[in-house]
């Protein structure tokens, strides 16, 4: 009944058009909570990346729209630092295993980590990458007549 009276428009509204309003203090003071943090760390590492450049501010708020517009609604988790940092470096030990062929004895030195966890973490990888890789031979069950 809602959506009889009140036509969905919320794609129809233009981000620039948004932006630009995020300059009234009005406006910048309902960027509250974790909305808000995500803006000013958005900012913060692009001041740094870009130099101070003036549109570090305008960037952040855009990244962090887009982010809301694409994701928003729902309810999701955000790793902490370290357990991102860990799945960066188990990614990039898989990369250098797989791609660059550097023995899990060479990559022991270079992550700084033991040869069972070496292993440990080839072995996640495969699993991980074996899961999102399409099934391009009909091998998945039931899919074979």
């Amino acid at each position: 009944m809602n959506e009889e009276l009140f036509q969905d428009d919320s794609d129809q509204l233009d981000p620039g058009k948004i932006l630009a309003h995020m300059k009234d203090p009005t406006v910048l003071a309902r960027w509250e909570g974790v909305l808000g943090d995500m803006v000013r760390v958005a900012e913060a590492e692009l001041r740094k990346a870009l130099e101070d450049d003036p549109r570090s501010t305008e960037l952040a708020q855009l990244v962090i729209y887009s982010v809301c517009e694409h994701l928003g609604g729902g309810v999701m988790y955000l790793p902490n630092g370290a357990r991102l940092k860990r799945a960066m470096r188990d990614a990039d030990l898989y990369k250098d295993w797989r791609d660059k062929g550097i023995k899990p004895a060479d990559l022991v030195g270079k992550y700084k980590i033991s040869s069972p966890t070496v292993y440990d973490i080839i072995t996640r990888q495969r699993a991980l990458h074996r899961r999102n890789e399409p099934d391009l031979f009909g091998f998945e069950e039931g899919t074979l007549h």
